[in-house]
């Protein structure tokens, strides 16, 4: 994407509905060398978004509205975040105090 820096990109992405991945996007510089440039450019940036399936199609559109190109398309198989709320829940539905819990429901 084209922007004037990392965070006008991802203010863009921010407030743009579905784009704004699970915890925000990732910028980063794209530097490229222009012909009449003899030193690179850094007013490319690349996004990185986490979307679901369904959502997909209207997530390139809306990236491409923005002035995004190049989608790059990822299947996700695992997400490693920080322990999902149903979890918890589940855990303290059976009893079970989550702050003890090695993941798997046994405590430690």
């Amino acid at each position: 994407m084209r922007g004037e820096s990392p965070e006008q990109v991802a203010d863009l992405l921010l407030q743009a509905p579905g784009l704004q991945g699970l915890q925000g996007p990732t910028i980063c510089n794209v530097y490229n060398r222009t012909p009449e440039a003899t030193n690179a450019e850094h007013h490319f940036y690349a996004a990185t978004i986490c979307v679901r399936k369904k959502q997909l199609y209207s997530a390139v559109k809306a990236l491409q509205k923005l002035g995004g190109s190049g989608v790059l398309v990822q299947p996700m198989t695992y997400i490693f975040d920080e322990e999902p709320e149903r979890w918890t829940k589940l855990l303290i539905s059976l009893g079970l105090d989550p702050a003890k819990s090695n993941g798997n429901g046994a405590a430690h």
